[in-house]
């Protein structure tokens, strides 16, 4: 499941390089502390947070040595303990990847640089994905980790933060709605697209209280929540994330 996400965002983050336009931002620390009160008030159980960050390195078709070294760097700065880490390696003719593994009481992180050749063209990345969990929600601590270790390198990464909750059992599409519909007005903020069924409403949007935004053609992004029912464990679970939900749901 984790390698099968972590594979997953990696290729998000690819995606969203080619097809995303950030704008200047003034504080992301606001915008997180924001949204977390706003899912708080939507009465759903916290179960953990995500946040995940991603910036281009380079231009080069890295060597391992190189790789290996922002992976070192990296671990330390994300007060991790590389005796509990878990690191695998992939070398393809066009592609090498490092990746760690790592989980504690109440962290699990995974660190990702990996390097692609397409023909004449070259990237290198670096992904820090992490989830909080066991009821620790302090999201800023952790967003400062992992914007100092990123700054070590002088890189500006992508961040998205995302709560996630539950309500016990199946609620109806009624309280579904009702719910999202109370995220979007605490935060002032105006539908841009979505989807709606049977099953999940997912809905992107953009709220003036919130500073930072992406830009999805002409249209502004700084919010996304997503609420959908799980028979496996009969619990329906809550997505607020800002600027979008970069995790499964």
């Amino acid at each position: 499941m984790v390698k099968r996400i972590i594979i997953g965002i990696i290729i998000f983050t690819v995606l969203f390089s080619l097809s995303v336009q950030r704008q200047a931002f003034l504080s992301f620390d606001d915008n997180v502390e924001l949204v977390k009160m706003t899912f708080l008030n939507t009465g759903a159980k916290y179960e953990y947070a995500n946040i995940n960050a991603w910036a281009k390195i380079n231009n080069d078709f890295t060597s391992f040595y190189k790789i290996n070294e922002y992976v070192e760097i990296a671990i330390k700065n994300m007060n991790i303990n590389k005796q509990k880490t878990k690191i695998s390696r992939i070398e393809e003719n066009n592609f090498r990847q490092v990746e760690v593994e790592y989980t504690e009481n109440t962290r699990h992180i995974n660190i990702a640089v990996q390097s692609l050749k397409n023909g004449s063209k070259s990237e290198t990345y670096m992904l820090i994905d992490e989830y909080l969990i066991n009821g620790y929600d302090n999201a800023l601590k952790e967003k400062a980790l992992i914007n100092n270790t990123f700054k070590i390198f002088k890189l500006k990464p992508k961040v998205t933060v995302c709560f996630v909750g539950t309500f016990k059992g199946k609620l109806n599409k009624e309280k579904n709605s009702s719910i999202v519909k109370l995220v979007l007005d605490k935060l002032h903020a105006q539908k841009v697209e979505g989807m709606e069924d049977e099953n999940i409403i997912s809905v992107s949007a953009y709220s003036s209280k919130l500073k930072e935004y992406i830009k999805l053609g002409s249209e502004k992004i700084n919010l996304n929540v997503a609420i959908r029912y799980s028979s496996f464990d009969d619990k329906t679970y809550l997505w607020v994330a800002t600027p979008i939900i970069a995790i499964e749901y």
